[in-house]
């Protein structure tokens, strides 16, 4: 917890040092800065702590009670007189003890709730992490489509200005220029929607790795391999997810801690025993009274059938919310398998040798313009429908990204070679 405050009391200085510079970061760098900077990581943490302290705290006994009593002599001229042999003082003590077991259930409720703050962590942790690799690969390729795009509208500003000065001399018409102004209108807006979108995910990564730098991902060649191998046996993968799944041990853990508060109710309703002792000088029946004291309370009225009755019901839900989880998981595997596997043949039946076809088009679209072997309206056209493609392109190639992210994920394993 040291060097976590250390870190926390280290960021504003580091951030204000570096706020002006890009940060480079690789797949397993943005992890790594993750799990040490994340402040909602940081913040569940607290709940671990929170839960051992709670286990630590069931364990121990109760305290015994000390109580006394000195006698008053004002008619004597001397308060407290205890010294001498006819004065008078009492003391006991006391001891509680629970006979019915229930501090060892209290302590392995705590245990179970411990685990569950655990695989609450575990699952967060996760869940961040494919967020924040989704937030880094839609960012990376959303700025390859920025680049082609800025690229593209150098190119369309440079003819349209070229346009213009024709317009001004009568050599072209002004429903040419116009057309092309339109072009280009509608091509820098779509760049400024990218641009929104671009920001909206640098403030989710600076939020996430509490950092203010602008977050420039690195990728290496297999982290943006477009086709993996997927793993055929789905069940294996099901049957993984719900015994590796964090939110399944959390739920699991839940239903432990519910059944043993159960059984900790019910012997809650045995009464706990209290021994003591008692040394009384002169105000018994005879003089340097010792005795021993037992009591136990009588179940009469208190039978603790409340508590029994509203710790039945948790546990029911806590089986039921178990339950759920379970079938949660199972159809969350099933559900970003098919995912992954349509975006794969969709990305293989679609892409083939698209993208050097689109590269041939930008760099033969305005040389044939220029040399009028094609007309205005299929200039345009042809514009407008290679930008929108390296948008989907781009766009389908985050999503398989995401997809593998995602799988990875809902299955609790690591599936891809990266």
């Amino acid at each position: 917890m040291l060097r976590t405050a250390l870190t926390i009391a280290s960021l504003p200085l580091l951030l204000a040092t570096h706020a002006q510079d890009t940060l480079k970061l690789g797949l397993n760098e943005a992890d790594q800065l993750l799990s040490s900077r994340s402040l909602a990581l940081i913040a569940q943490r607290y709940e671990i702590d929170q839960a051992e302290a709670d286990r630590v705290q069931a364990k121990l006994f109760y305290n015994p009670t000390i109580s006394t009593e000195w006698s008053m002599r004002p008619s004597t001229g001397s308060f407290f007189d205890v010294a001498q042999p006819n004065g008078q003082k009492a003391v006991s003590i006391e001891q509680l003890f629970r006979i019915g077991g229930q501090r060892s259930l209290a302590v392995k409720a705590a245990a179970q709730r411990t685990k569950l703050s655990e695989a609450e962590y575990a699952e967060l942790a996760a869940a961040l992490k494919l967020q924040l690799h989704s937030a880094l690969y839609r960012e990376y390729y959303l700025d390859r489509a920025i680049a082609a795009i800025t690229s593209q509208l150098t190119v369309l500003k440079n003819i349209v200005d070229g346009y213009g000065v024709q317009l001004e001399k009568g050599n072209v018409s002004l429903r040419e220029v116009t057309r092309l102004r339109t072009s280009y209108f509608a091509l820098n807006g779509q760049r400024a929607d990218l641009q929104r979108e671009q920001n909206a995910i640098q403030a989710d990564l600076s939020i996430l790795l509490s950092e203010q730098r602008p977050i420039d991902f690195t990728p290496t060649a297999a982290d943006l391999a477009a086709i993996r191998p997927l793993p055929l046996d789905t069940a294996q993968l099901i049957s993984t997810a719900e015994n590796q799944r964090p939110r399944v041990q959390a739920a699991a853990a839940n239903a432990m801690a519910s059944e043993l508060d159960l059984k900790y109710q019910r012997r809650m309703a045995l009464p706990d025993l209290a021994l003591g002792a008692t040394y009384d000088q002169n105000s018994n029946y005879l003089p340097n009274y010792t005795g021993l004291n037992a009591g136990i309370s009588i179940p009469l009225f208190d039978r603790n059938q409340g508590r029994i009755a509203r710790a039945r019901a948790g546990n029911e839900q806590a089986r039921a919310e178990l339950a759920l989880e379970q079938l949660t998981v199972r159809r969350e595997v099933l559900r970003a398998y098919q995912d992954l596997r349509s975006l794969q043949d969709q990305y293989t039946n679609t892409t083939q040798g698209f993208g050097e076809q689109l590269d041939q088009l930008s760099g033969s679209l305005i040389d044939n313009y220029v040399k009028s072997n094609i007309s205005l309206i299929e200039f345009t056209d042809l514009f407008e429908s290679y930008n929108a493609s390296i948008i989907a392109l781009n766009k389908l190639k985050a999503d398989l990204q995401n997809a593998y992210e995602e799988l990875e994920f809902v299955s609790a394993q690591r599936l891809f070679q990266r």
